[in-house]
């Protein structure tokens, strides 16, 4: 593990503020709303050099009952070093707070990062890994009435790593799915559908792309394709991005296909920079 891993798992754990070695600025225990069951907090990254900068939305996953910002650290800190402030809430989680809670908790969070004046508000994305990627995904391509942002506050893209997409893919008495929308798709086939990022694709939607590993037991890699296909039908830009690996070894090794999800993200910003001009470019398309 390295000096600054371990630091920033220091601050982490104790809660502060601190430069790394690079000029990256790291802020824990950040408030961004406040909620009658307790504040709402998250990690902030900053780049070094002054802004406003690109900014991305970082959302830890955790089966929606459990996580900390600091599992997307590794995440947060790439982006930050190549010129992006990142930003990892924490969420309520089921089954004391079913959906929409942790949307609302997202949205919320979404709009403190971009109301930064170190930000820009013109390109800000969403980036998730499993239940996180879930989130990022409906709050991206859900419209406003359905919990999503409204038409003017879009992100410029999203990325998705190990993303559920269609809660009918998994067993129909799921316990992480009836503890999230309150019941079985028996029971509840409304709130399944409606909590789909899926069900929400139309040809308005920012460009994604989506990594999911191969060997994933816990979201089958199905889930990447037919949101990737609904996308190509819809003619939303999609790269669909598929390596080697499960669930937790995608997440914890594969530094490798963050890196290219970082450098496509560079592409669709409205002012591109031209940060990651020496890695190769990636391949829209399912």
């Amino acid at each position: 593990m390295t000096r600054s891993t371990l630091i920033l798992l220091g601050l982490i754990v104790l809660g502060g503020c601190t430069t790394l070695q690079n000029g990256t600025e790291v802020n824990t225990d950040i408030v961004y709303v406040e909620r009658s069951s307790g504040d709402l907090t998250g990690s902030l990254f900053l780049p070094a050099g002054e802004g406003p900068h690109p900014a991305v939305l970082v959302i830890h996953g955790g089966g929606w009952r459990k996580g900390e910002p600091w599992h997307m650290g590794h995440v947060s800190r790439l982006l930050a070093n190549e010129g992006f402030v990142a930003f990892t809430p924490s969420y309520r989680f089921t089954p004391e707070h079913q959906h929409p809670a942790q949307l609302d908790d997202v949205r919320d969070a979404y709009r403190w990062l971009a109301a930064r004046d170190d930000v820009d508000a013109d390109d800000v994305a969403i980036w998730g890994y499993s239940a996180g990627a879930h989130l990022a995904l409906l709050l991206g391509l859900a419209p406003e009435e359905a919990g999503g942002l409204a038409a003017e506050e879009r992100p410029v893209a999203i990325i998705g790593g190990g993303s559920p997409t269609s809660f009918e893919l998994f067993d129909p008495e799921s316990r992480l799915v009836v503890q999230l929308v309150g019941g079985s798709l028996d029971e509840r086939p409304e709130a399944w559908e409606a909590a789909s990022p899926i069900s929400w694709v139309s040809s308005d939607d920012p460009p994604v792309y989506l990594y999911h590993g191969s060997l994933d037991q816990i979201v089958d890699v199905e889930h990447a394709r037919q949101l990737a296909s609904a996308l190509q039908e819809a003619e939303v830009p999609v790269t669909l991005d598929t390596v080697m690996g499960g669930h937790i070894s995608v997440a914890v090794f594969d530094r490798s296909v963050e890196r290219r999800a970082a450098a496509w993200l560079e592409q669709h910003l409205s002012d591109s920079t031209g940060m990651f001009d020496m890695l190769p470019p990636t391949k829209d398309g399912p």
